[in-house]
């Protein structure tokens, strides 16, 4: 959507560069893969994706977002992070062209201002079948399904988190049907930008050395140059 203008203060949405990978419409629902992939930090640089760690800013994923738009008033949108070699490895499966495949995550992150235990859950499944319960083949083996919801935050003897057994509380839940050529079209986009992303980073971080090292002997050679001048020409 588009801003009346500078003037008053609004944003122009019109001009904001979009994360956007892909999106897939229907006329009550769209899915949509989003780039938020982040490079690893310096000291390891050949982790190319960023991890969490403390000298990096968050984590390298692709987000996931469905929107549910089939009543007008009560719109409902989820979404969940993937960590970019599963959205390969998703891709991998989709492109082999299998008969049935079924895969599903859950994470749950601490809500800011929540309690110690209180957290927020997203839930990502994505399944092929050929048929419907009853038997019928399916114009549209491929169903995606993303949960929002809240738990308790539990802890296994590794320190990793979880969501509490008997906790999870389903807030929106969104699901939606494609075709073989659809979903491939999707996740295809997202392995070549995923691909183009971990070519680059390593000449980016070399190219960025290589300015570094131009900007240090350009800067020495300018201090000689002016050691050198007279003190009436230097002022």
């Amino acid at each position: 959507m588009k801003a009346k203008g500078r003037n008053n203060g609004e944003k122009d949405w019109s001009q904001e560069v979009s994360k956007q990978i892909g999106v897939y419409k229907t006329q009550n629902a769209l899915l949509e893969l989003n780039n938020c992939m982040r490079p690893a930090s310096p000291l390891v640089p050949w982790h190319i994706h960023a991890e969490g760690r403390e000298d990096e800013e968050g984590y390298s994923l692709i987000r996931v977002v469905m929107v549910d738009y089939s009543d007008r008033e009560n719109t409902k949108s989820v979404y969940a992070n993937l960590s970019p070699e599963l959205v390969k490895y998703l891709y991998t499966q989709i492109a082999w062209g299998l008969s049935n495949f079924s895969y599903s995550q859950q994470k749950i992150f601490h809500e800011e201002g929540a309690g110690p235990k209180d957290g927020i859950v997203t839930w990502f499944s994505i399944n092929r079948s050929v048929r419907d319960a009853q038997g019928n083949e399916r114009r549209m083996p491929w169903t995606v399904r993303i949960q929002n919801g809240y738990g308790r935050i539990a802890h296994n003897k590794n320190g990793g988190q979880f969501c509490e057994k008997g906790s999870y509380q389903v807030e929106k839940d969104v699901c939606i049907s494609l075709r073989d050529e659809d979903i491939f079209a999707l996740f295809a986009r997202a392995e070549a930008v995923i691909r183009a992303f971990e070519q680059d980073s390593p000449f980016r971080k070399r190219n960025a050395g290589n300015f570094q090292k131009l900007y240090k002997m350009l800067e020495k050679l300018i201090l000689e140059k002016s050691a050198e001048m007279p003190m009436d020409r230097a002022a």
